[in-house]
């Protein structure tokens, strides 16, 4: 990894809490004029309290459900090297078995699977990793068509069925939003919460800055990494939160290297 690539991905934990603060101080300069202007209208009540819980409630609720969604996309790309580990590797052995096997085309094939997954990440609208999972039932019929066992290649093509059900997967998490409403209810809420303790009567003046700076830091962070969470997987990881990819990476590394 180059100079560059070692300093990104030391900053990479940090960007996410280092965009949050440039946004808490963006609120609390705005609650410095407010306070110097002496806008303040609101006075401290109880009911805010119980405004403030029912945000921790419904954001709990909402992360209680994006983590199941994000646990289960981090198996992903396991499964998917898997699949595409165990496709290669029997095939490879049915090549010394099998000399007419063309196991270049095959391998073609599964890098082609890994580029077309790169990109469905990129453009929401592509199936192209659907397409070339298919592509690999030439490889099966040739197998067919050179005498390799039936109950070879039907492991072959559950092998084919499981790189299908686990791009189905991703492409169901990418492009589906745990509970929107609930998404935009908790927006509201934060904005209404931020909003009042901004114009809110809080004495003295540095408590009131600490206050909004540490709810406002909160809620914002959960909201973000919320964001993060519903869309777990990039083509180029952001930050350390994004489901990483390294061992699709490292499988075309590998078939690389035994072609050379």
């Amino acid at each position: 990894m180059d100079e560059t690539g070692t300093l990104r991905s030391r900053f990479l934990p940090w960007r996410v809490v280092g965009q949050t603060g440039l946004i808490v101080l963006g609120i609390l300069a705005a609650k410095l004029v407010i306070s110097a202007l002496e806008l303040e209208f609101i006075s401290i009540s109880p009911l805010f309290t119980s405004v403030l819980a029912g945000g921790v409630f419904v954001l709990g609720l909402i992360v209680a459900g994006t983590l199941a969604d994000y646990k289960e996309a981090e198996r992903v790309p396991a499964e998917l090297t898997a699949a595409l580990t165990n496709i290669h590797d029997d095939c490879a052995a049915f090549k010394q078995a099998f000399p007419d096997l063309e196991l270049g085309r095959l391998e073609d094939t599964l890098v082609r699977i890994v580029r077309a997954f790169n990109q469905d990440l990129g453009d929401p609208r592509s199936t192209a990793t659907l397409d070339a999972i298919d592509d690999l039932n030439t490889s099966f019929l040739e197998m067919d068509r050179i005498g390799v066992p039936a109950t070879y290649t039907s492991r072959l093509r559950n092998e084919q069925g499981a790189l299908r059900r686990s791009v189905l997967r991703v492409y169901h998490v990418q492009r589906t939003e745990f509970l929107p409403s609930a998404y935009l209810l908790i927006q509201a809420i934060v904005a209404i919460i931020i909003t009042v303790l901004a114009f809110m009567e809080i004495e003295p003046a540095y408590e009131a800055v600490i206050i909004l700076g540490f709810i406002s830091f909160f809620f914002i962070s959960l909201l973000r990494l919320l964001r993060l969470m519903d869309r777990p997987f990039h083509v180029e990881e952001r930050t350390k939160d994004d489901v990483s990819l390294f061992l699709l990476r490292r499988f075309v590394d590998r078939l690389e290297r035994s072609r050379a």
